[in-house]
Order: C-alpha cells, then sequence, then structure tokens
C-alpha cells in the first residue's frame, strides 16, 4: 500500500538535496506552493502529472520518491510470504520472469 506521508517525505528530501525551497519548485513545476507543501506534509496523494513536474525539475525518478524504506531482511520476508501464496503455475511464471533480469 502507498503511504502519502511517505512519499511526501521522499520529495522534500530530494528538494532539500537540491537546495531548492518550496517556493522555487512552485514556480519550476507552475504549480502552487500550497500544492507542494500539502504534497510534503502527505496531506494530498499527488497526481502522476503531478509528481512527472516534480521529478522533472528535482533531476530525479518518481521512483524515487516511492522508494522503500524497509530493511533487507523485511523485504525478504515480506516477497517470501507472497512466493508462498502462489499457485504452481503463477510461481513457474514468476521464476521465468526473475531468471531473465
Amino acid at each position: 500500500m502507498l503511504d502519502i506521508k511517505q512519499v511526501g517525505t521522499h520529495i522534500k528530501a530530494i528538494r532539500k538535496k537540491c537546495n531548492i525551497s518550496q517556493e522555487q519548485l512552485a514556480e519550476m513545476t507552475n504549480l502552487n506552493q500550497r500544492t507542494i507543501l500539502r504534497v510534503e506534509n502527505g496531506q494530498t496523494l499527488p497526481t502522476l502529472d503531478t509528481l512527472n513536474k516534480i521529478a522533472e525539475k528535482l533531476d530525479c525518478n518518481i521512483l524515487d520518491f516511492l522508494s522503500i524504506s524497509k530493511s533487507r531482511e523485511e523485504i525478504l520476508e515480506y516477497i517470501n510470504r507472497k512466493l508462498n501464496t502462489f499457485t504452481d503455475d503463477e510461481l513457474k511464471k514468476f521464476y521465468i520472469s526473475f531468471y531473465q533480469i
């Protein structure tokens, strides 16, 4: 499940790392400064268009806003739980897809 507060936290951190103020980002993206504030505070989930505008101006990828802050062990545990729910056919398809990476 997508955590909008986490998305906002990542956007804010990347913006600050770029030494860009909320006001500057709003101007760069043609968005309202209040929109930037609400997104960063996790009060609203931005549209894909808004995420694209922000990512472009911060010279990053939308996926950077959605990055996972879980430990390696938590990620592996989650994957293992999911894999255990697969049918044999689903597991074979997953294996084939994974093997091609």
